[in-house]
């Protein structure tokens, strides 16, 4: 054994120290002895407390030496899911020639190995390995399922989004916002309209996964979300509205001023708050009158929208906020007033002190 092997396997034996920082000082050692500390780290593969396992296998992934892809890809199916996801890791880190191992494990028997080399093949970015990534699914483990749905998005993979667009319609919840998530990392216009139908998901989780992928789009999804919300019920409507401040394209500054006189509250929340985010100062007349709603949640989204405009035109309507009933309005008016930072903002604001 040479020196430096005689080096690391007494450096991985501290590894057990409870302070993270001193283990971090280790890896490092061990890392700084490049392959000359790669046997000795398989070995420790093997160790009986999973922490070692677990920074063992971030060393290996840090080295990137080839020889540590078969006990990695083990370690996939380690006892300790902490040591698997160190694992899945380090392979990604040691990139395509680790490819190959990983499709192998990708349709092997274990399922936690399956989704490791899944996560893995998508950090890694090899756009040819989709193909095997979409027969996964069908996986019959959902967390397989999912791994392969997070891994297509990564990959940005354009010959999976109808197979996507079949998982996000899924009823199971999991899957439904993975494949929402991986949609919006494609950018597909294909994509747009199934998007805008997730919008109405039961699942709050799967709407903002959904409405986020939206935003990622940006303006080509404005068209269908403007007919979305003209057309579609009061929960696709607020969403609708959200998602266009969001993405702030003027084409949907009308719709949002007719929102504001919607029957649904939520809904006039959320417009008077997209219509800050577009910031036009012809807003302001529209949002004015917000301000002497009976509701609360109205006048804060109101404050909030003409705060959004950054206009000198909107300080003396947001100035009268400073005395309103609800202290989350006064706050949100002065904090309005910070953001115009329009020199008219400081008397009201020393005012209000």
């Amino acid at each position: 054994m040479s020196s430096a092997s005689k080096k690391a396997t007494t450096l991985i034996s501290k590894l057990r120290a409870k302070s993270s920082a001193s283990r971090d000082n280790v890896l490092s050692d061990l890392v700084e002895l490049g392959p000359d500390a790669v046997e000795p780290l398989m070995e420790a593969l093997d160790h009986k407390d999973y922490k070692v396992r677990m920074a063992v296998a971030e060393a290996l992934g840090d080295i990137g030496d080839e020889r540590a892809i078969p006990p990695l890809i083990e370690s996939l199916s380690d006892s300790s899911k902490n040591t698997q996801e160190a694992a899945a890791g380090a392979l990604a880190k040691i990139g395509d020639s680790a490819v190959p191992a990983l499709l192998d494990a990708l349709i092997g028997s274990d399922q936690a190995a399956r989704k490791w080399a899944a996560e893995a093949l998508g950090s890694i970015g090899d756009a040819s390995v989709a193909q095997e990534l979409m027969k996964r699914l069908n996986d019959p483990n959902i967390e397989v399922q999912r791994a392969a749905v997070t891994a297509l998005g990564d990959l940005k993979s354009k010959r999976a989004i109808d197979p996507l667009i079949d998982v996000l319609r899924d009823d199971n919840v999991d899957l439904a916002k993975a494949a929402a998530e991986a949609l919006g990392k494609i950018r597909s216009e294909v994509a747009i309209e199934p998007l805008i139908e997730a919008l109405g998901s039961p699942s709050i989780d799967v709407r903002k996964a959904a409405g986020r992928s939206l935003q990622r789009v940006g303006s080509a999804a404005v068209p269908a979300l403007i007919e979305a919300v003209r057309q579609g019920d009061p929960m696709m409507r607020r969403w609708g509205v959200e998602v266009l401040g969001e993405i702030s394209d003027e084409r949907a500054l009308q719709m949002l001023v007719e929102s504001l006189d919607d029957d649904d509250e939520r809904v006039v929340r959320y417009a008077a708050v997209a219509l800050g985010s577009i910031g036009k100062e012809s807003s302001i007349q529209y949002l004015e009158p917000l301000l002497a709603h009976e509701n609360k949640d109205i006048r804060y989204a109101a404050v909030e929208g003409l705060s959004g405009t950054c206009s000198y035109r909107a300080v003396d309507a947001v100035a009268k906020c400073l005395d309103d009933d609800d202290w989350v309005v006064r706050m949100t008016a002065a904090v309005g007033l910070g953001e115009i930072a329009s020199r008219t903002c400081v008397e009201p604001l020393l005012k209000a002190l």
